[in-house]
């Protein structure tokens, strides 16, 4: 799986990294034009939930977008040139004209009859006309109704549960004595009543419901008429509503509604209370299932709804006799073919279409016809902007007929709002322009009779697709102005006249498709998110769909200068269509509709594009370039085998930028790479031919035997997101009380697994100086994440503390009440004013006295001496030597003399000795020699205040000589006067500098500072001196191969951002190919057919990552690994698998006595009584390994002396079980990169299991044959005296760290010299034993090391019992 994982990907999300770099060595090229991530792109672009912080939810689609260029000049001097294309060629003085094709606005009705229509002449002026002849007429029903208990009629539950609702509902029923019909009925013996409120009635319509509901399932494209009768009681003037319901997983919302409001069926006034009303409807079942262009059918009855109910009003109603009829001749909705934009203008479909707002009109009929009524305050619109077309003419006409006024002015409006990024050349000078066009203004006179209105002609606001922006809308609205209370205007059909002036690369339905659409020197540009694609040379032209009897499209050409959204793609290029079917489909008139000749084949023309604007890199004839994958893109798909020197290389979009940056709450207001897109990268084959750099996901090799050596910290630093503008500071909500850096974070994870029973012994220790090592969440990951691998540092230098006084000036108006002074402090020295009363701690000290030393390199071994005794210098040089403080310029020293190893009380009062290490001279010095300090607040005591601050301009103050020290000692022991910071070389988190010094109030000051920190690895930061860090890889985590053939993608998909990159389709599927193709081909045949029966034992379902395929198959190699093990270790593998935890509940079980402890109320005297989960406990027993009875050797059943079954176990066994795996939980709940994950997953699923001592049930527990389990094994109390020296001891190696990995201890203590460290001598043969030196002296560690005989103790060795961890030499645990 892994060697063939070389995915597409325009961005990373903690996986891994984008690349390689374009000139170098395995970068991808590919020939076709556009990718699946181009139609995720076109599709959706959103990202994180506000939850989650993201200042954006959604953007516009990336489109397709294509310009016309006619050539007329030479090639550029310069530009490549191949024999295609000719170095000059003659202009052209025109384009060649296409004629539009005359449409009819007739269609069929079920019989093959025509249909009448309203007649337009196409040269009318804006004038007035008389009404026509006719209305359209309504559709002629089947007398079909596929709807089941619409008449209401049958057992009352039967009719209740067909029409489930939130309303009071029940059934009308006619009184069998009565000879009258109740007058809630309209016919037959029941009706519905639904009582008031705000709710719907409803029936599901979706497929496979029962029959006696629904007797034919609707599909795609069906269009019924939907009509019933219904009365509004005691409210008059009501409008009802029928609108449908779609639910569908991928929707953003399960029930989003449609954003074009193809769901409202009908609007219909009901204008007398207490009367039977009908109500028909026409409408198109498929529009309302669509989303974004993509077409998604309901999957079961209830998915599909269609609802009733009173519009925004608590009227109560009766329905009866509702029908659903299938219609067979669908209307002519789209207003397209006679030229035209609007949707449903003849309002056929009722309402549908038409935007639906509470001052929307409603749909009545007069003289049997659909019209719209606008009463006062109210209007008609529709957004338009997918179906018209830019800069093209219209001329429009309706009818209209009013009540209840004289004369009406009556306007059309279309409004376009554009989000504008040129505010110098673009359409208008602010950042959202409101463009209007107004075709009709005018009045009109004479009630009640029909009027033919005709609109100004306009055009549709310029070709704003080539405008540096994005539409977010166009909106159609017609509205009668200043109706009295009362009046009704009526609009009935709207009709386009015919285009005569369309531009070359526009045509409508030809009769047949044309022999040629190529036009000699004209080339379509076709761009995508703004930036060049490829040159097409003849026009995009629908593809036939259907055989030659049923075609819908026949070649139609559509209009070249526009914007399309892509709904399909196949990432092969077109012209290998005869080998393989490409598809490429736009939407097009509200269809996913295919284009001939499929996926452009890229295509660099110099006559169309301007080769200076591009990025394009020249591949010389040497570099070796070789296709692959040919199986699936039949050579569209290159790799380059070596790397290209070119300086041009330094120009190209660096491709490790492009990440998810600003999916999530710690990098909210960064952009991701979907969103701004890297410019392309060109490359010119030695062929002439062109081909687009294509960036891949980079995983790295980090098995057991080669595991990454810096454990991807390289990768973790180079995604670190510094936005161009400078970091940026946020109050964070939640967090302390002011600003913190928000922009410092890594995308990239570290990718070292923690050591565990599978990897201990390949572990390798790593020196490298930016080696990533994750942080356990509860040892003080950032904003309590696992996903911050870095923080922003500042070192304690010259140059920062000469700087820290101008950061804390502020750029802003500052909510500092002074600047900051902040030195290192010099000169600071022992004498009698703190010595003689000793209110200074000497190295020597009593206690466990800390002091400090400087390294002495001007002294020799001659000029290095002292007159302590010996075994104070002995001590002073063992802890100097073993000291873990990797300060630079100092080194600080506990020495623990309340035991083994202190100073001669002689020298109690010794102090500023030298001592000579096998490192140099070291020298004593007042402990807070070069101590950073905040000396602000004392400066206002200060009498002298101008001497303090006269250290800015250095940053270190130099301590009067002329003071006494105890001085000193006062001030600094006044916590109201100084603060102490750090030591000079230390190293401190930013934001944790900002919130000790209070710096955090302004959000400039904190950018200044920030601006003087590093980005820093987090385990980085505080480190034992000269220490290493393990490594450690994980089974079969190999890197993929490049040369090999592209089969697989990861799961890459943000759930909680719904259409966010994903890469591709049936990740199911992947996992069953790689398990049929191991089984078919592997060469290890008897294991595999072993580790299949073996799995189908230990099966781990999908019940979690049901989409993961590499986390599934990790758990299946661990059957591959031991197919010839032991089951023993199988079964501890599986249990240790946080899949397997997953799925059997017990990840995370505690014992009861932990739980009594958290809840435990002091002043009731109780806790919490839970019981640890028994899901697993029972499993193992019943489905992993006993059973349920005991068998004989040859597999029967052992029985009783009565013959009956004997149990293998029982309910207090399984409690028992159940408490054994308490404990169970992630490895350092830390996700790791290079492995799939989902999106926001925080911990990672490739590591074992560890058990947390805390919440792990630690009494004893009985085992199934009524022993216990442990038996043999000796007891702590029972173990002998020093017996972490005795033969089989074991110790295992932790390179730099001092944190034990079977206990908790905080992760503050690993770098901390106050923290006793139990030290072993050279001459110790523990030390021997463990570090195993060489000639030299030099320590060969081992993994592990398992001692093969007793050892005797030397010092303090003799002095304890138990130890947990060792230091064998500084950094070496």
């Amino acid at each position: 799986y892994r060697k063939r994982l070389n995915p597409k990907t325009a961005e990373t999300y903690r996986i891994g990294e984008s690349g390689p770099e374009p000139c170098a060595r395995h970068s991808r090229w590919r020939k076709y034009a556009f990718t699946y991530n181009d139609l995720q792109n076109s599709q959706y672009l959103r990202w994180g939930n506000v939850e989650l912080g993201g200042s954006f939810q959604s953007m516009t689609p990336h489109k397709v977008e294509i310009e016309t260029v006619e050539y007329l000049t030479e090639v550029p001097t310069g530009a490549p040139t191949s024999t295609r294309y000719p170095t000059g060629m003659p202009s052209i003085s025109g384009m060649p004209s296409v004629s539009l094709m005359p449409t009819s606005d007739y269609f069929r009705s079920s019989n093959g009859t025509l249909l009448g229509d309203f007649t337009l002449s196409p040269t009318a002026a804006p004038s007035l006309s008389s009404a026509p002849s006719a209305l359209p007429p309504t559709f002629a029903p089947t007398y079909v109704n596929i709807l089941g208990y619409g008449d209401m009629e049958g057992p009352q539950d039967a009719v209740l549960n067909s029409w489930p609702s939130q309303c009071s509902m029940s059934i009308v029923q006619n009184d069998v004595n009565s000879t009258s019909l109740h007058p809630n009925i309209h016919s037959g013996q029941q009706a519905l009543s639904v009582a008031g409120g705000r709710c719907f009635v409803m029936r599901h319509v979706g497929p496979s419901c029962f029959k006696a509901r629904m007797s034919e399932d609707l599909l795609q494209g069906d269009v019924v008429r939907i009509s019933l009768y219904v009365k509004i009681l005691a409210q008059s003037k009501q409008v009802f509503q029928i609108e449908s319901g779609h639910y569908h997983t991928t929707k953003p919302s399960r029930w989003a509604i449609p954003s074009d409001d193809s769901h409202i069926i009908a609007r219909t006034l009901v204008r007398n209370a207490d009367e039977w009303t009908k109500i028909e409807a026409i409408h198109t079942v498929g529009p309302d299932w669509t989303f974004n262009g993509v077409a998604l059918p309901p999957k079961r009855c209830n998915h599909y709804q269609f609802r009733f109910r009173v519009a925004d009003s608590t009227a109560s109603f009766v329905m009866d006799d509702v029908r659903v009829e299938k219609v067979t001749a669908p209307p002519n909705t789209l207003g397209l073919l006679d030229g035209g934009f609007l949707s449903n203008p003849d309002f056929v479909e009722n309402h549908k279409y038409w935007k639906y707002a509470r001052n929307s009109g409603y749909i009545t009929q007069d003289d049997g016809r659909n019209v719209m009524v606008l009463g006062r305050g109210k209007l008609m619109r529709q957004d338009v902007l997918d179906t018209a077309v830019p800069d093209k003419s219209y001329q429009m006409s309706f009818y209209a007929k009013f009540t209840g006024v004289a004369s009406v002015d009556v306007k059309i409006l279309l409004r376009m709002r554009f989000k504008n990024n040129d505010l110098v050349y673009g359409p208008c000078t602010q950042r959202v322009c409101n463009l209007y066009e107004r075709p009709l203004r005018t009045k009109l006179r004479g009630a009640g009779t029909w009027h033919h209105v005709v609109a100004d002609e306009f055009r549709m606001f310029g070709n704003y697709t080539d405008w540096d922006g994005s539409v977010d809308f166009i909106i159609f609205e017609l509205v009668p102005l200043r109706l009295p209370s009362g009046a009704e205007f009526k609009v009935a059909k709207f009709e386009f006249t015919e285009d005569r002036t369309l531009a070359p690369s526009i045509s409508l339905s030809p009769s047949a498709p044309p022999t040629t659409l190529m036009v000699k020197n004209v080339g379509y540009v076709v761009k995508f998110a703004g930036e060049f694609r490829t040159v097409v040379h003849k026009p995009f032209q629908l593809a036939q769909v259907g055989d030659d009897s049923a075609a819908i499209f026949t070649g139609e050409q559509i209009p070249m200068n526009r914007g399309y959204q892509l709904c399909e793609i196949d990432e092969v290029e077109g012209n290998k269509l005869n080998e393989f079917p490409s598809r490429m489909n736009f939407i097009y008139q509200q269809k996913c509709v295919p284009i001939m000749g499929g996926n452009p084949t890229v295509d660099v023309d110099p006559r169309y594009v301007n080769l200076a604007d591009l990025h394009v890199l020249n591949i010389p004839a040497n570099a070796s370039i070789v296709e692959i994958n040919s199986e699936q893109t039949l050579g569209g798909d290159l790799l380059l085998l070596s790397d290209i020197e070119n300086e041009v290389c330094s120009t190209f979009p660096n491709p490790y930028d492009n990440d998810y940056r600003g999916a999530d709450r710690y990098n909210p207001d960064a952009m991701p790479s979907r969103f701004q897109p890297d410019k392309p990268v060109f490359a010119r084959l030695p062929d002439g031919s062109y081909a687009l750099y294509d960036q891949r996901l980079i995983l790295h090799e980090n098995t057991l035997e080669n595991p990454k050596m810096d454990g991807g910290g390289e990768s973790v630093l180079r995604s670190t997101i510094r936005a161009a503008r400078g970091f940026v500071a946020r109050n964070q909500t939640g967090q302390n009380s002011g600003y913190h850096i928000i922009n410092d974070k890594n995308i990239a994870l570290c990718i070292n697994e923690q050591p565990n029973f599978i990897n201990m012994e390949h572990c390798k220790i790593s020196y490298e100086p930016n080696t990533c090592q994750k942080q356990d969440i509860k040892d003080g990951g950032l904003y309590g994440t696992t996903l911050i691998d870095v923080q922003l540092v500042i070192t304690f230098d010259d140059e920062t503390l000469l700087s820290l006084y101008t950061a804390t000036l502020g750029n802003s108006t500052t909510a500092l009440a002074d600047p900051r002074y902040i030195y290192a402090v010099t000169n600071l020295r022992y004498d009698s004013s703190n010595t003689d009363d000793i209110i200074i701690n000497l190295p020597c000290g009593s206690g466990n006295p800390k002091s400090r030393w400087i390294p002495r390199t001007d002294l020799t071994t001659e000029t290095c001496t002292n007159t302590l005794q010996e075994v104070s210098v002995n001590a002073l040089k063992f802890a100097i030597e073993s000291s873990n403080d990797e300060n630079s310029f100092l080194r600080d020293i506990v020495l623990w003399n309340n035991g083994d190893g202190g100073c001669d009380p002689l020298d109690e009062l010794e102090y500023g000795m030298l001592i000579m290490t096998k490192e140099g001279c070291w020298e004593n010095v007042h402990p807070d020699h070069l101590s950073v300090f905040d000396f602000t607040d004392y400066i206002s005591s200060h009498p002298t205040a101008n001497v303090i601050e006269s250290f800015v301009d250095s940053g270190v103050m130099v301590y009067p000589s002329n003071h006494s020290m105890s001085f000193f000692e006062d001030i600094k022991d006044d916590r109201t006067l100084v603060t102490r910071v750090a030591r000079f070389g230390d190293k401190m988190i930013v934001d944790q500098l900002a919130d000790k010094l209070s710096l955090n109030v302004d959000a400039g000051v904190l950018v200044a500072l920030a601006d003087k920190g590093t980005i820093m690895l987090d385990n980085a930061i505080q480190r034992n001196r000269g220490g290493g860090m393990l490594v450690c890889g994980s089974p079969n985590e190999v890197a993929p191969d490049p040369e090999l053939d592209d089969y697989f993608a990861v799961k890459n998909i943000d759930l909680d951002c719904v259409g966010c990159q994903d890469n591709y389709k049936n990740y199911f599927a992947q996992k069953q190919t790689v398990l049929a193709l191991n089984m078919l081909h592997a060469e290890d045949q008897l294991c595999q057919r072993m580790a299949w029966a073996l799995y189908e034992l230990l099966y781990v379902g999908t019940t979690t990552m049901p989409d993961n395929t590499e986390g599934n198959l990790y758990s299946y190699d661990i059957m591959t690994r031991n197919c010839f093990g032991t089951y023993d270790q199988i079964l501890k593998e599986m249990t240790y698998n946080p899949k397997m935890g997953e799925q059997f509940n017990y990840i995370d079980s505690s014992s009861t006595r932990f739980h009594w402890d958290a809840w435990y109320d002091e002043t009731k005297g109780v806790g919490k009584l839970v019981f640890p989960d028994e899901n697993y406990a029972r499993e193992v027993m019943q489905l992993f390994s006993i059973g349920l009875h005991e068998l004989e050797l040859d597999g029967t059943e052992t029985r009783d002396k009565f013959g009956r079954e004997i149990q293998t176990y029982d309910n207090v066994n399984i409690m028992n079980n159940a408490r054994v795996m308490t404990g169970f939980t992630y490895t350092v709940r830390a996700r790791r990169g290079n492995t799939e994950e989902l999106f926001r997953a925080t911990k990672s699923r490739f590591e074992p299991f560890r058990i947390d001592i805390d919440k792990h049930d630690f009494f004893p527990k009985q085992s199934i044959e009524d022993g216990w389990i442990g038996d043999r094994y000796p007891l702590c109390e029972d173990l002998p005296k020093h017996h972490f020296l005795k033969i089989g001891a074991t110790y295992r190696f932790r390179a730099g760290s001092s944190i034990p990995t079977s206990q908790y201890m905080p992760a503050s203590w690993d770098a901390k010299e106050d923290i006793k460290r139990f030290v072993l001598s050279p001459d110790s043969m523990l030390y021997n034993s463990l570090c195993n030196p060489d000639a030299a002296g030099n320590c060969n560690f081992s993994n592990i090391v398992t001692l093969d005989e007793n050892l005797n103790c030397l010092g303090h060795e003799c002095t304890v019992d138990t130890v947990i961890i060792v230091q064998i030499s500084p950094g070496a645990f």
